[in-house]
């Protein structure tokens, strides 16, 4: 969900105008209504722009972003199937005139890069890797005929920050699509970007979106979240902020960089107010978002917007997570009824697509109830009560070897969030020896940590041998996202 949310935000118009690419106050409110997700209301503007103005070509790059947005929040198969069937259509019309245009390849390249990812949402991930190569050749030639075209810079960024995330086993498949770039190389052009519009009054309406895809990278490629908040707290005090109040889909965004900064409070905030209209297009995933977010605060109402999310939701991602979250809410409210009703739920309805599903389905097939304390220190350490936190393992006794690791490996976490770094390598240190070999992700994620934090201490002998071994070691939970993470970990220090 986080990289596909990005990667659909390099679609950004302008206010200049091009022949056939006209950015005139109709499409800048249609656009603006997409961002706060009013899709009805901007795909009505699109119409009224096709009648008024008919050689105007840029109702069709905001009707793809509606479709495609459609098909990231919603996970419809009948959104997805209209996406595709009007991707043609939709090229050809782009292709038609406005070749002296930035915009002219570069909105061609938008309408690939969406299919793309919506083929990834779906599992077509041949046919993805074929658009997101069009995408980017695209991308590729139009910085050579345009290198100070913003967007440009945005879109390359973006690609190069994540193909600089692939772990050294696929590199094959980048070679063979012909994708090149680094971490370094990718923050470079996006930060690039975001200066330009900062700098320019007549681009400052984009500077939300340039200040996402910045926060993105900075949350995704780099070791800690400091960044991505000073990032936040800025466009806070700016003019912007009511733009923030009024879009779920930016209140997505920050809620992620608080929530993971460890500042929860802000999160909850953020997701109790955002706005939920009947004009606008429903955003499910947040009810989702709160309902974790309360639970990390212990929160004796946080089953609410869960179960709001499960009645209201037609996807199949995070079906299974929501799940596994409830039955813990129960487990913690000390109702063991409803407790093993919702584990039992977990093998009944959802997907295995993403990380945290697959963490509910082996909880669920494992049928090992929780350790009360290790539990509540989880969730209480994801909300950034590091204090509470580690109040709740004074409680622990030692049990199993699983429970050992997991305790150890809590301890360190709340050590290192805390800023007590030589206790949190002592905890990760010992998790590792104790669990290099074990199925579970406690020693991989210890490992990761301790490479992010000799990485920031310049110690990058030692930050490279323990980003290496995340990649060797042989895990379950949360593989992709940590592996990922430790690739884009030797990335950042390849050179060092």
């Amino acid at each position: 969900m986080k990289l596909v949310v990005a990667l659909f935000f390099i679609l950004i118009v302008s206010s200049t105008t091009e022949a056939a690419f006209t950015f005139n106050e109709n499409c800048k409110l249609a656009y603006s209504d997409v961002m706060c997700l009013r899709l009805n209301l901007a795909n009505t503007r699109m119409q009224t722009e096709k009648k008024l103005n008919p050689e105007n070509q840029v109702p069709y790059i905001i009707e793809n972003y509606i479709d495609f947005l459609k098909v990231l929040i919603g996970e419809d198969e009948k959104d997805f199937i209209r996406l595709q069937n009007n991707k043609d259509t939709r090229l050809q019309k782009l292709a038609a005139e406005g070749q002296n245009s930035p915009w002219f390849l570069y909105s061609q390249s938008l309408i690939y890069l969406q299919s793309g990812f919506a083929r990834i949402k779906f599992g077509e991930y041949v046919n993805a890797g074929l658009d997101i190569s069009k995408a980017y050749r695209l991308l590729t030639e139009n910085q050579k005929k345009y290198p100070g075209f913003v967007m440009n810079k945005a879109g390359l960024g973006i690609l190069h920050s994540l193909i600089g995330t692939v772990p050294a086993k696929y590199r094959w498949a980048t070679r063979s699509l012909s994708f090149e770039g680094t971490i370094p190389e990718g923050n470079a052009e996006i930060k690039e970007a975001y200066l330009q519009v900062a700098s320019d009054a007549k681009l400052h309406f984009l500077l939300p979106e340039t200040t996402f895809l910045l926060t993105f990278v900075t949350l995704n490629t780099s070791p800690d979240a400091s960044a991505a908040i000073d990032l936040v707290n800025k466009i806070n005090t700016t003019s912007f902020k009511p733009l923030l109040n009024d879009s779920p889909i930016l209140i997505y965004a920050f809620a992620n960089v608080y929530t993971r900064a460890g500042e929860n409070e802000k999160a909850i905030d953020l997701l109790t107010y955002c706005p939920r209209s009947a004009d606008r297009y429903p955003f499910h995933y947040l009810n989702y978002m709160l309902g974790i977010a309360k639970l990390n605060r212990l929160d004796p109402d946080a089953c609410y917007p869960l179960l709001d999310f499960l009645g209201s939701f037609k996807g199949k991602n995070y079906i299974r997570s929501a799940y596994m979250h409830l039955a813990w809410h129960y487990l913690i409210q000390n109702k063991p009824q409803q407790y093993n009703m919702y584990v039992e739920r977990i093998k009944l309805r959802g997907n295995n697509q993403v990380d945290n599903d697959k963490e509910a389905l082996l909880f669920a097939q494992k049928a090992i109830k929780p350790d009360l304390s290790l539990l509540k220190a989880r969730l209480l350490f994801d909300g950034g009560y590091y204090a509470r936190a580690k109040q709740e393992l004074l409680a622990y006794k030692t049990s199993n070897k699983k429970n050992d690791l997991e305790y150890t490996y809590r301890l360190g976490r709340i050590y290192h969030n805390w800023g007590k770094t030589d206790e949190a390598i002592n905890s990760y240190k010992e998790t590792i020896r104790n669990g290099e070999t074990s199925p579970y992700y406690y020693a991989a994620n210890a490992s990761l940590q301790l490479g992010t934090i000799y990485e920031k201490q310049n110690e990058f002998v030692k930050a490279r041998q323990y980003y290496t071994k995340v990649l060797a070691m042989d895990f379950e939970e949360y593989k992709f996202s940590i592996s990922n993470k430790a690739q884009a970990g030797l990335s950042r220090i390849k050179d060092k």
